[in-house]
Formats: C-alpha cells, structure tokens, sequence
C-alpha cells in the first residue's frame, strides 16, 4: 500500500497503518476512518505521509431526517465526528426500512442488521460515547431513534456485565428489534400525544407477540431476537407482561434490554411527555431493583457508568443552584459531590433533600 500526503481531502478515508508520534505514542489505529481532527492531529506531529485503503468511504447526504436534528448530531458527538457520520447513517437507513414497510415491503431483519453493525461496532470499542445520546432533544424520529438507542445501551450492559463480545453484538441486536411489533400498531395508538384508554392499552400490549411471531419467521436470526420482543415488559416479581413471568424464567437477554428500555423512554422526549435527566431517568431504575421489578445485578453497574460518565459535566440541582459534578459516591451512586458555581461543596449523599434535575 503506497504512501499519499496528509490533506484534508483525505477525509472519509479508511487508514491502513497505525501511526505513532516521534515518542512512540500511538495516534491513530489501522481502520480508523479520517477526520479533519485527525488530519489536524497528523500535521500538528509533522506526519505528512501516511497509507490509506484504496476507496474513499462516500458520505451521502441525509435527506429523510429533520435537519435541525442532523445538526444535534454533530453537536452531541463533536469530539467524535465518525460517531456522528454513523449514528446519522443508521436511522437514516433504519428510517428508510421500517418507512418502506410501512406501506407494504416486506421488513428486511437482515438489511436492519447490516445498517446496525457498524454503530454497534464503533460504540463498544469506545466506552463513553454514550452519553450524549440524551443530549439530543424533541420528538423528531423518537420511534427510530428508540430502537437505535436501546441496541447500543443494550451492548454496553453487556459490556459492562463482562459478557464475550459476539454476546455483546447479539444483546444489541435484540435491542435494536425489540419494539419491532409495533409495525402492527395503528399510529393514532402509536402517535396519540395523551393517555392511552384502556382498550388501547390492550391493543399496544399486542406488540409483544406481534414482534415474536415476525421474528419467529426468521429461522436464521438467534432466538434471543424473538424472547426479547415477546417478553422485555415482563418483571422480575411477576408484575409484567404478556405472561406474568418471574426471576430465572426470564432469559438474561431480556432483563437486559428491558433495563436499557425503561432508562431510554424516561430520558427522551416522546409524543405524550418530556424527558426526564439522566440521573431521574436512572434513579428510576433504581428504585425499580429494590421494588423486585429489575435484576440489581444489572442496574447498578448501569447506574455507576451512567454516573462516571457525568463526572465533570455541569449539572442543576432541585435547589436552583448549578455545579459540576466532582465524584462519585461507590455507596449511593445517585448522590455524588457537587461543586457548585460559587464554590461551594454539596455533599448529596447528605443533603438528603436535593436532586439532580437536569445536565446543563
């Protein structure tokens, strides 16, 4: 592989080599794709040569997503524009498949994966991409970017759990289908901006087995795909549904999605309510593990990452006052140290009666 000159038309490029500065440090790894901040990185270290794969990786234009959310996008990954080059690119491309559905093509699972990998690939080889996730504000293409959401939070858990990385790929997955019955909902249930009746409750229920049986017709897709459909709103006390299952009889694929489920529809703005932060959206699953509803096992590792993510980012409390969360509490994960804007130490592990509502 020959050797071109460092340029900015060298964007959107695969690199072929690692690159390591005059110290020995590594840049950049072999199969990164370029960005202008690597392209600055490269001149900044005098490295004015390097090798690159042959075909330049095309960037279409995104014209199915609303604009003001494509910019969102950037700003919430603006340290990791390939992170936004691909997240844009998949609910572009899960948009166009599930739109096309929609009026009557038969769902391509297998296109759906092929536009998910490389999000899910991208985002568990970097541990806090995560959270600008809900950073993103409106309700422009929630159903969509739902699923996307609760595939990557679904990974990272497993991550987190230690699980093999092929197990990781496949728990993602699930999550990236797990609403898929809703394809059968009518949208004046889907869409309905106020409380559902309970006849329509019944009809939203349906989702779960209307997503096994699709899923089911897949006999090369993994099982966990259809478990986790038909049952992510079952609880560990019995409580959910469609069978009112309990604790072992509950597959681990499940209590993991479900756990990435619940924290991404309380931390995104939907038809019928706001967002809330973060920290609410985590203190409700929280609570949840010690109602006997989630598996702790699961949720506190997910709420000690939420948390350790959040570290150093600008926060307003309950009291009106705003500060930067300092550090963590390994006891009460919900109640770090605050340092507020007038320099002051908030222990809330304390101040029993303050919260954090909102990341600035």
């Amino acid at each position: 592989m020959g050797l071109v000159s460092t340029s900015y038309e060298l964007i959107g490029r695969i690199l072929y080599t690692d690159i390591y500065n005059e110290q020995g440090t590594l840049l950049l790894s072999a199969g990164k794709m370029l960005t202008a901040k690597d392209i600055d990185s490269l001149l900044i270290n005098n490295i004015f040569e390097i090798a690159v794969k042959g075909a330049t990786r095309e960037i279409k234009p995104i014209e199915n997503i609303a604009p003001e959310l494509l910019h969102q996008i950037d700003e919430a990954w603006n340290y990791d524009p390939e992170m936004a080059v691909i997240y844009k690119e998949t609910l572009s491309g899960i948009k166009d498949l599930l739109d096309r559905t929609k009026e009557g093509e038969q769902v391509n699972i297998q296109e759906m994966v092929t536009q998910f990998s490389p999000l899910i690939k991208h985002a568990l080889e970097h541990r806090y991409v995560f959270h600008p996730l809900h950073t993103l504000k409106g309700k422009d293409e929630y159903t969509y970017r739902h699923s996307i959401n609760v595939g990557l939070l679904s990974a990272l858990i497993a991550r987190l759990l230690g699980l093999p990385d092929e197990v990781c790929v496949e728990v993602g997955e699930a999550g990236l289908f797990h609403d898929i019955g809703k394809l059968e909902i009518p949208d004046g249930i889907l869409n309905k901006p106020s409380r559902l009746e309970e006849e329509e409750r019944k009809i939203m229920r349906k989702h779960t087995q209307y997503g096994y049986t699709l899923l089911r017709k897949f006999p090369n897709l993994p099982k966990s795909f259809a478990d986790v459909a038909l049952l992510h709103h079952e609880c560990l006390n019995g409580t959910g549904y469609p069978f009112g299952l309990r604790h072992e009889n509950i597959p681990l694929s499940v209590q993991i999605v479900s756990v990435a489920d619940k924290f991404d529809a309380l931390a995104s703005d939907r038809v019928y309510r706001e967002k809330v932060s973060p920290f609410e959206a985590a203190t409700a699953l929280w609570n949840a593990q010690f109602a006997g509803l989630m598996n702790p096992a699961i949720v506190t590792p997910f709420v000690t990452y939420i948390i350790e993510s959040y570290i150093g980012s600008k926060v307003r409390l309950s009291n009106g006052q705003k500060g930067v969360i300092v550090r963590y509490n390994h006891q009460e994960p919900l109640r770090p140290l605050i340092r507020t804007d007038e320099g002051l130490f908030t222990k809330l592990e304390v101040e029993r009666d303050i919260q954090i509502v909102e990341v600035l």
